[in-house]
């Protein structure tokens, strides 16, 4: 070989040489088991390396050392072996200190004379940056899709909020004076009573549907988590079948957290029935369980909740499980796997949704054919729970003052005029505003004041009551509501004899805002 050849040589290796030194991609060759032959100063630092020699003897099973998912080395192979070559394969690789980098590959395989793999060579591009802009960008997506989807609720829920409100008006009403009979006692008056709680929680629902789509403050106060779960475990009771057996398991009695009643009790209840459906073929077993967890500050901070102690409740049950794919969709608006007519997909939203808003943390363990455990844990409170509010029959009392009841809804009519007797009032009833116009047309000074419904045909109450003032300046007027933003009174002539309750009607509320106007 002549003087000039070998010169030549030396300037081609030198100058590839360059090429491999200086490359801002990683380049590599690696045998076909896993050690690398050769590597380059990009493709050593990028995997946490402070030089080539470290790198090459400190990786000697690219499967399981460079790989996060050592499986997929499997898929390399496969496609690189039937193909002669990858291109832009990405998947993610681990460095030296643990962290994780996304990757893209390019790489062929070298092979001897007689076909079979001698080595593997390409470039390696660390694409972390693109892979994370994605991710945001999805994230962002998914966060403005579930807006829209809130903004959705809220209209849906302004939509039936009066006809929702004026039922549960009625059932609360008649449910109360059913309570105000001595006669009714034992066991019908334990039932009555929970038909009660429960549409109470139903009306404070409404509430939170309507604002769902908007922050709102909770009216959280210190609670205690046992009772709660109790009575949800009654009232399951009564509506699981046979096959289905529910176990309570107490591990605390330190299980005071802070949170709205109503929104702890809806979570407690909305996991039951939701499991109650996973259980509905075969039967099986639905827990409940409470405890105290305490939360260090690494899982704190992966969970973005403050550490310390917490309550941590539940509720698992033995029924069909979950896919991965189901799993990571239980949340969203909307979404439910249950058969038309039997779910509204919002249930676990709602779940996921004040359990956020106590500070708190749910997540869920599930596998196909392996049941569903949901863990929720609570900020622990240090203060005694709350004492119990005052009983809702306790209205103060009128002085037989004459009441002019209005409301296009005859049922609610007739509750109104027997519970505002109860309270010691006369009541005169009307159905229609027009009517109500005319009645007080007919003898002014006959009532003390009228209680009237805003939303009605014809004559709305906001109107209603500032023709009657026109008739009788001095007369009070109290408008019910079912809507979620009530009438705006204040340009009102009349706005210091006017007040607004909201339906369903809260009875001792009522009886405030009426000795209020009825004193002055």
């Amino acid at each position: 070989m002549s003087e000039e050849t070998i010169t030549t040589i030396r300037e081609a290796e030198a100058k590839y040489r360059g090429i491999f030194e200086n490359a801002i991609e990683g380049i590599y060759q690696s045998t076909p088991d896993g050690q690398y032959l050769m590597v380059n100063p990009a493709l050593a630092r990028m995997y946490g390396y402070q030089d080539t020699e470290e790198m090459l003897h400190g990786v000697q099973d690219i499967q399981n050392q460079i790989y996060v998912d050592p499986s997929f080395r499997a898929r390399f192979q496969q496609e690189i072996e039937s193909a002669g070559a990858v291109h832009g394969l990405e998947y993610q690789v681990r460095r030296r200190d643990g962290g994780v980098l996304w990757i893209s590959e390019t790489a062929r395989v070298v092979r001897d004379s007689s076909g079979a793999a001698r080595y593997y060579e390409g470039f390696i591009e660390d694409i972390t940056a693109r892979k994370d802009a994605e991710s945001e960008k999805a994230r962002m997506e998914k966060e403005a899709l579930h807006l829209q989807k809130m903004d959705a609720i809220g209209t849906l829920a302004g939509g039936m909020a009066h006809d929702f409100n004026n039922v549960l008006c009625a059932i609360l009403g008649y449910t109360e004076l059913a309570l105000l009979d001595p006669q009714i006692k034992g066991p019908s008056r334990e039932n009555l009573e929970l038909a009660l709680r429960s549409a109470e929680r139903a009306g404070a629902l409404i509430k939170r549907i309507l604002t769902f789509a908007r922050p709102i403050d909770s009216e959280k106060r210190p609670i205690q988590v046992t009772p709660l779960v109790k009575e949800a475990v009654k009232l399951l009771q009564a509506t699981l079948p046979s096959s289905v057996e529910i176990l309570l398991t107490i591990n605390t009695e330190s299980d005071v957290v802070l949170a709205d009643p109503t929104e702890l009790h809806q979570i407690i209840m909305n996991l039951g029935v939701n499991a109650k459906h996973a259980l509905s073929e075969k039967g099986g077993q639905l827990r409940y369980a409470v405890d105290v967890a305490e939360i260090d500050e690494p899982t704190a901070a992966r969970w973005k909740v403050p550490h310390g102690s917490y309550v941590h409740l539940t509720v698992s049950d033995n029924g069909h499980g979950m896919t991965r794919e189901v799993r990571e969709r239980i949340f969203d608006p909307f979404f439910t796997t249950k058969p038309v007519g039997r779910g509204t997909g919002l249930g676990l939203t709602f779940v996921h949704k004040f359990v956020t808003r106590s500070h708190g943390y749910i997540y869920v363990v599930s596998e196909p054919g392996h049941g569903a455990a949901f863990h929720l844990y609570f900020p622990k409170s240090a203060e005694p729970p709350a004492p119990v509010l005052p009983d809702k029959n306790q209205a103060l009392r009128g002085h037989r003052e004459q009441i002019l009841v209005v409301d296009d809804e005859v049922v609610l009519l007739s509750m109104l005029q027997q519970r505002l007797r109860k309270m010691n009032y006369r009541v005169i009833t009307r159905a229609d505003s027009l009517d109500a116009i005319e009645t007080l047309r007919a003898d002014p000074k006959k009532f003390d004041l009228v209680l009237t419904d805003h939303t009605m045909p014809g004559l709305q109450g906001a109107d209603l009551a500032e023709q009657l003032g026109d008739i009788r300046p001095d007369l009070p007027v109290i408008l019910m509501t079912g809507l979620s933003v009530p009438p705006d009174l204040s340009h009102s002539k009349y706005a210091a004899r006017r007040r607004v309750v909201a339906k369903p009607v809260d009875f001792v509320q009522l009886s405030v805002r009426l000795r209020e106007l009825l004193d002055k």
